[in-house]
């Protein structure tokens, strides 16, 4: 019998319930296993929240405001109520549930003769295969008429409120089930009896965990082999504090060090002509960047490059805000491309030429790394790589680490020449070390709802500070940022609370509230901006603590934060004129 989305919510639905990581991972195995193939695929697609494989690039180009229409148009709902449900709901397809539990009370169903379609009482059941059907022809129409049909006889067979609820989480990808790409991982290892690094492996080389499902229940996992054009996890550097730290976990051995960029991290996979560049949030960035798709492309060979994308003129990083005007725009117009120039600057080398790297040592993937730009360059091409010097004390340590931030790059990264790739992985083979600039002390100004198993609480804070010392006349809290990690959930619960109370507005999922609470917020960097008020944006800000102890009164003045951006360890302070940012002022900037 084909899988049913009402058996698939069942089991999402208990594997959520439970905060134990084993427990979720064998309510998904027993699942998996009773599979046959087409559902295995379309059960380990939907479970990691996904309406189309992970290497398939279609969307479904479904927004709030279609579904909202569709189940407007079944329900007789207040527009206005159905908002506040989603948002006291924290997602749409919370708020579906609730509405069809109440269907025959608060909330009456239009009748099936109104809309012309099949009672969902008397409905085939719909199975995961009815919504992949679906998907395909929602991703394949234009037309806003059309896919409102489509999700109407989709949302109409739902004969429970879990169908209704999954089916809006499936599209809008907010499984929120607590079930991680970790997790889906381990319960197919368990599902087919097969070692978890086996399963991992194979992710890795073939990309989709649907097909890595498919290949462990037919016993095939050694048969995958590498395909480039779908992203891997970028391997990542442990944090250090001091260049003495830093050096006591090298333990006397010499590691390679080079600058660590301020751009973009991404990888990119090229064969013939073919370009694509993927971002840590295994997003595709091509439309961004055209000229560093033009230049891998007259790049010669197959491959697969690690690096960063950067703001770059005359052979110089520029500040990260280059970057950023070009980020969110439809359309990249000439001019914004010349005062803008971006570059990509390898430092990785993973696959090439039908060879994968990821298993071998840094110092021959570095060696290839540097014949392939030596190649690009003798074919009239370019291929920008980092520049390496090798450390071992902490004496070096410092000064490669002053010499990179007066190149007004981030810090550096330390990493060991025997280390091989370990995707998506932290550890000791690479260190990383940067500065951050001082705290500030900031007040609340607003606080909104948060994601996942936030979503019930106020966990993401506006802030502000003082536009003059507070006790002059006219003094104002002009905001600055925005932080959302940091608190314990204790701390967030606490929190939640007294932004309730102190809450003077509510505007969707914020909540404008008395400016009583200061937090000290540390950031990497300080860069104008006109989307605040102040005129000023912190960079990665994070809140250190909450400040208990601190009246608002005593909270940063703008001063302050001028003086810090103007001086020398905020390397994003521009080296020339700053051109206008787009305007995109918040709710309290107007």
């Amino acid at each position: 019998m084909p899988a049913t989305l009402s058996q698939f919510a069942q089991v999402n639905d208990a594997a959520a319930a439970t905060t134990r990581k084993l427990e979720k991972q064998a309510i998904l195995a027993d699942y998996f296993r009773a599979l046959e193939e087409p559902d295995l695929r379309l059960a380990v697609r939907y479970a990691a929240g996904r309406p189309f494989a992970a290497t398939d690039e279609r969307v479904l180009n479904v927004g709030w405001s279609t579904v909202s229409d569709v189940i407007l148009s079944m329900f007789r709902l207040d527009p206005g109520s159905f908002h506040d449900l989603v948002v006291r709901s924290g997602e749409i397809g919370e708020a579906l549930s609730e509405v069809w539990h109440t269907s025959g009370t608060g909330y009456q169903p239009v009748s099936s003769e109104d809309h012309g379609l099949v009672a969902r009482a008397t409905a085939e059941p719909l199975v995961l295969c009815d919504l992949a059907d679906a998907f395909d022809e929602l991703s394949a129409t234009e037309t806003s008429e059309r896919k409102r049909e489509l999700l109407l006889a989709l949302f109409t067979r739902c004969t429970n409120s879990r169908e209704a609820a999954y089916l809006s989480k499936i599209i809008f990808r907010e499984l929120r089930s607590g079930v991680r790409e970790g997790i889906l991982q381990a319960a197919l290892a368990q599902a087919f009896d097969k070692p978890l690094a086996a399963v991992q492996r194979c992710q890795l080389l073939v990309g989709d965990l649907e097909e890595v499902a498919v290949l462990a229940k037919n016993d095939a996992l050694g048969a995958a082999s590498f395909r480039l054009f779908h992203p891997i996890q970028f391997m990542l550097a442990t944090p250090q504090e001091t260049a003495e730290l830093a050096a006591e976990a090298l333990g006397g051995r010499a590691f390679n060090c080079e600058d660590k960029l301020d751009g973009i991290r991404a990888q990119v996979h090229k064969s013939d002509d073919r370009v694509a560049i993927y971002t840590r949030t295994m997003d595709r960035t091509d439309e961004g960047f055209p000229d560093v798709v033009e230049a891998m492309r007259k790049m010669p060979g197959e491959f697969l490059l690690d690096g960063e994308i950067v703001p770059w003129r005359d052979g110089c990083v520029l500040p990260f805000a280059h970057i950023q005007r070009r980020l969110g725009r439809k359309v990249l117009s000439a001019r914004v491309l010349k005062e803008n120039p971006a570059a990509f600057i390898a430092f990785d080398l993973l696959y090439l030429d039908g060879r994968l790297l990821m298993d071998r040592p840094l110092r021959e993937r570095r060696a290839a790394l540097q014949c392939l730009s030596s190649c690009a360059r003798d074919n009239g091409g370019a291929l920008l790589i980092t520049d390496i010097t090798a450390v071992t004390t902490a004496e070096e340590i410092a000064t490669a680490f002053d010499a990179a931030r007066n190149r007004r790059n981030e810090g550096i990264v330390l990493k060991d020449p025997e280390s091989n790739y370990s995707a998506g992985r932290r550890g000791q083979w690479w260190l990383k070390l940067k500065t951050h600039l001082p705290t500030f002390d900031c007040v609340v100004t607003a606080a909104e709802y948060g994601h996942g198993k936030r979503r019930n609480v106020l966990s993401d804070y506006t802030f502000a500070v003082w536009d003059r010392d507070p006790a002059l006349d006219g003094a104002t809290l002009v905001n600055i940022g925005k932080a959302y990690s940091g608190c314990t959930d204790e701390e967030i619960a606490r929190l939640t609370e007294l932004f309730l109370k102190l809450s003077v507005a509510q505007h969707g999922a914020m909540h404008v509230v008395e400016p009583r609470v200061v937090l000290e917020i540390a950031c990497d960097q300080i860069q104008k901006s006109t989307r605040h008020a102040s005129g000023y944006a912190l960079r990665f800000p994070r809140i250190k603590r909450i400040r208990w102890d601190k009246r608002p009164a005593e909270a940063d003045r703008l001063q302050r934060i001028i003086e810090i951006y103007e001086s020398t360890p905020n390397f994003a302070r521009p080296t020339s004129a700053p051109q206008p940012e787009p305007v995109e002022r918040t709710l309290f900037d107007r």
